[in-house]
Order: C-alpha cells, then structure tokens, then sequence
C-alpha cells in the first residue's frame, strides 16, 4: 500500500499490513453482487479491486467483535466482514432503500451480518467495538459531521475503533478528482444528497480529540481515489 511522503513525518502516522486472506476475499465477495443490476455489479467489483479501502478497513477489525457501518451503500464491508468470518458481526445502516434491499441479497446467509435502512444523521448506533464511516461524512455539513462522530465516540466500548475513509480537503490536486466524482454521483442519482462538505485532516484529526480518542492516520488512495485518507480513532481501554 503505497504512502504519503508527507505523512512519513507524521508521529501518529500509521502502516497498515493486510491479510493476504483479505485479498482472496475480494473476489468471492464481488460475485455475491451478481445477477440483479449490471451497474451494481459492476460497481461492487471495482471497489473491491481497485480500492484499497475495503481490505484495508477490514485489516481493522479484530475479530468476535460488533461493528456498526454507518452509510453503508450496497453493504460491501459487512458482506467482507462476514466472508471472512472469525465471529465478526457488521450491522449495516444506508438511507437509500434500493441499496438497502440490493445489500441484504448479498449478505443473505452471512451468520451475524445484517442491513438495514437508517439515516447516519439520526440514527441509533448500538453499543459495540467499531464504528465505520466509509466516504460518508463529506455528504453532511460540518456540524452534522461533528454530531456523527460525537453519537459515534458514545457507542464505543473502551478500546474501540472509528474508522473513518475520507479525502483530505488540503490535498487539492490529487483530492479534486476524487471531489469532482461525489459530486458527479449525486447529480447523476447514485448517492443522495445536494452538496459535498470536504474538510481538512487536520480539522477532522481535532474534532476526534477533542471527544478524547487518540488518532492515527495512513494515505489510503487507489489510482481512482485520489487524496484519501483512514483516519483511526481509538477510545481509552
């Protein structure tokens, strides 16, 4: 996974080792997404390949742990979490019920994953051990973003995780694609919403503090992901 040269000199910068388990898993979690819609398919499909997100995100969860995907799209990181098994349970929330029911036929017969429709601005977040928020945060004003994390630093169970994907607003050329596509997404109907908020790293970095979670972070970019970060939060044991 490549890194940033910048964040070398980060102290709180991390390196993220994948389990070669993961990447196998890519490919029988795509198939799950077959034989409905040919876009959703093959949308499943290159996000999994050629996104180091997912594998990456799911490097993160240890496992006989509860993990909440806020905004969860299609369900690709529980129906991942449940592919891999290890007691991992993932409960999905998405407000767009097409991806809702699209979701849950792909993790059909995945023991402890579940989708379900919620809104991430109100929903109930259960208690449990990882929170995810993968490309979700810049489709809510700075505010709602603040109150996400805030509900979402209250349902952790000491020693839990935020793991949050974003693109770092102060990266400006490598991040404007990636900006220029969110908001492509909603004018076209594929993600809801009127407007992205991109924010900096470092405005992020200290909204997480400040709820008193110790923050790391790594450049997670794929060549059609440009100026995207994992930014992980832990809560005090």
């Amino acid at each position: 996974m490549s890194a940033d040269p910048a964040a070398m000199h980060n102290p709180d910068h991390i390196e993220i080792s994948v389990d070669p388990a993961l990447s196998k898993l890519l490919r029988v979690a795509h198939r799950r997404y077959f034989g409905w819609r040919f876009w959703y398919h093959q949308y499943a499909w290159s996000k999994y390949l050629l996104d180091p997100c997912y594998r990456a995100v799911a490097s993160q969860i240890r496992p006989d742990t509860d993990t909440i995907d806020l905004g969860t799209g299609l369900g690709m990181l529980p129906v991942l979490l449940g592919l891999w098994g290890g007691e991992r349970r993932c409960l999905g929330t998405e407000w767009d019920e097409q991806k809702v029911r699209y979701g849950q036929r792909a993790a059909r017969e995945l023991a402890g994953i579940q989708i379900q429709s919620g809104d991430v601005r109100d929903c109930d977040i259960p208690t449990c051990d990882a929170i995810t928020l993968i490309d979700v945060l810049h489709y809510h004003p700075p505010e709602a973003q603040r109150d996400i994390l805030r509900r979402a630093a209250v349902a952790l169970r000491p020693g839990g995780r935020i793991l949050i994907r974003e693109g770092d607003l102060d990266t400006r050329g490598s991040s404007r694609w990636t900006r220029w596509v969110e908001q492509l997404s909603m004018r076209i109907g594929w993600n809801k919403g009127s407007s992205t908020h991109f924010r900096s790293l470092v405005d992020m970095r200290a909204d997480l503090s400040g709820l008193g979670l110790s923050v790391r972070d790594v450049y997670l970019a794929g060549p059609l992901h440009p100026g995207n970060v994992l930014i992980v939060a832990e809560k005090p044991s």
